[in-house]
């Protein structure tokens, strides 16, 4: 389910190219969930980088009760149940609202036993939050690559072994500086990572093969190490989810605009970096539909041609979307889309057969004016043949389910069908005007004439438009042309 918020721009995203969608924790081809897992020792990291593992599985993961257990290293620098007090108290003052920290919150329980100095939100620059507490030092947790932006060889590995594998790592690191603002403070040393996976919808891999089948050639954005993001999106079966960029090594436009075109998944993203990707794609000529839930979403959803948020994301990105799904489920865009196309295509072909009366109407007018002494139909004879073929077999026809793709050629495609039968229809009621004046000693019966040609030329058009035939639509437009020529008989009799 889906509310339309703006205009109906579903038809973009039939234009071919590019959709491009955020594959954060609470994407739309994922859920994120945190589970209790056993903490576990990593034989190949040191204690000083590691004294403990929060694992934070998928339902795959084997399960171990509801508490994380101590981790037995020689000389652990903190103990899991002391990570666990400080996540805690973490919990309790730290109030982003994204999937991540939802999922961190539903995790660990929320306590007040330690002073808190300030606490220091999440900013998709920084790539990280925490807190500093009073006597305590501060404790900031994220991404190891902006936690340690001087390298830290070991880290980095142990995290890259894990991103493979799909998981989106944080690192909980520790100072025992207190920080003032939301700089990094000095000393700062890893005490334990927490490993978090998303949970793939079920209806996910049919999605995303509905869009490659019609040449829509998507693109995961997201914040998170580009390795673990390849991997979530290779499960859920994206295409080409092996082409994968750091967002941080983009630095000028000629590299954006390449790696937009080469590749299909982009971690380490920023909000002004969406937006240039948007942009960059529009510039090679592509139709660009974005879909999102969150603040830093918002300026890539103002971008495209078509903006799509979730319904469990931020009001911000609710409010700039042209489409919300309300179920927050991308699974829906593939029914959105057909019911854009037929929307598109059944009034394509409703206009064809408008069109017609409209311009062999005009046509008619200014022969009368010029050449002609009477309109070669009567009122309610015009009335028959709107209602029999146009206003009738139209209303019904849109009815009809109508998925083919939608190209750019509507305006052509109505008036190749419109004029041509416009055309005819005005050339064989003026030759009937011309040669058979003389032979009709009455004005009733030329119009008659002029309404049966008119008709049959109609119909004629009908069957043109609406080609090619199925059951449903022969049945419609012989009734209709039984229905014409039975009144206009009738009407011929009296």
């Amino acid at each position: 389910m889906c509310v339309e918020q703006v205009q109906p721009y579903v038809e973009g995203m039939e234009r071919k190219a590019a959709a491009q969608r955020n594959a954060d924790a609470a994407g739309a081809f994922n859920e994120a969930n945190i589970s209790d897992a056993e903490g576990k020792p990593d034989a190949g990291c040191q204690p000083e980088l590691a004294a403990a593992e929060a694992g934070i599985t998928s339902e795959e993961a084997p399960q171990s009760g509801t508490a994380l257990q101590a981790v037995e290293t020689p000389q652990p620098e903190m103990t899991m149940n002391e990570i666990e007090r400080v996540m805690a108290n973490m919990m309790s003052v730290l109030k982003d609202k994204n999937a991540t920290a939802d999922a961190l919150h539903k995790r660990f329980s929320r306590r007040t036993d330690m002073t808190v100095d300030h606490c220091i939100p999440f900013s998709s620059d920084r790539k990280y939050s925490g807190v500093a507490f009073k006597e305590k030092g501060t404790y900031l947790m994220g991404a190891a690559q902006f936690l340690f932006p001087e390298g830290n060889e070991e880290l980095l590995a142990h995290c890259g072994t894990y991103a493979k594998d799909g998981f989106r790592i944080l690192v909980l690191a520790h100072s025992e500086q207190e920080t003032e603002s939301t700089d990094r403070p000095s000393g700062l040393e890893p005490i334990g990572l927490f490993l978090i996976t998303d949970v793939i919808r079920a209806e996910a891999p049919d999605t995303l093969a509905f869009f490659d089948s019609q040449g829509v050639d998507l693109k995961v954005i997201s914040g998170d190490d580009p390795v673990t993001v390849s991997a979530i999106a290779k499960k859920a079966g994206l295409k080409n989810a092996d082409h994968y960029i750091d967002a941080t090594t983009i630095t000028t436009p000629e590299e954006m605009q390449r790696a937009v075109a080469e590749c299909s998944v982009f971690g380490r993203v920023t909000p002004q970096q969406k937006k240039q990707m948007v942009q960059a794609l529009q510039a090679q000529k592509h139709t660009v539909a974005m879909t999102g839930d969150g603040v830093n979403d918002v300026l890539a959803l103002k971008e495209a041609d078509c903006s799509i948020a979730m319904a469990a994301g931020s009001d911000a990105a609710k409010n700039i979307a042209n489409v919300v799904l309300l179920d927050s489920n991308f699974g829906a865009m593939p029914h959105i889309v057909n019911q854009g196309r037929r929307v598109v295509n059944n009034i394509r072909s409703a206009a064809s057969m408008f069109l017609i009366k409209t311009i062999f109407s005009v046509l008619l007018s200014l022969i009368t004016i010029f050449f002609g002494d009477a309109y070669p139909f009567e009122p309610i004879q015009m009335s028959l043949i709107s209602a029999c073929a146009v206003g009738i077999p139209t209303f019904l026809l849109t009815q009809e389910n109508n998925y083919d793709k939608i190209d750019h050629t509507f305006l052509r495609h109505v008036f190749m069908n419109a004029f041509p039968a416009a055309v005819t229809i005005t050339g064989c009621v003026f030759t009937i005007m011309l040669v058979c004046q003389n032979v009709y000693h009455s004005n009733t019966m030329l119009n008659t004439a002029c309404v049966l040609v008119t008709g049959w030329n109609y119909m004629a058009a009908l069957r043109t438009v609406y080609s090619p035939l199925n059951t449903y639509r022969k049945v419609i437009i012989y009734g209709m042309q039984f229905v014409f020529f039975g009144g206009a008989g009738v009407s011929t009799e009296r």
